[in-house]
């Protein structure tokens, strides 16, 4: 999940999800879209969330450093 910041009241936020089904149900989930639905309806509950606030949560503000895990 990425942050980008558009200006002082709006930030576009990214999510990239690589999903590896395991087993025949998972499988068939992710073909149906079930995986695109939750992440689509979690990402607009956190949008809400963030908005109906109308202030900073107090939460950290520090950043996460990227590794490499594939290697």
């Amino acid at each position: 999940m990425t942050f980008h910041r558009l200006d002082d009241d709006r930030s576009r936020v990214t999510l990239q999800l690589d999903v590896e089904p395991d087993g025949p149900v998972e499988s068939a989930g992710d073909a149906l879209g079930f995986v695109q639905r939750q992440a689509k309806g979690d990402l607009e509950r956190f949008k809400t969330f963030i908005e109906e606030r109308a202030s900073a949560t107090g939460a950290w503000r520090g950043s996460v450093e990227q590794t490499d895990t594939t290697g």
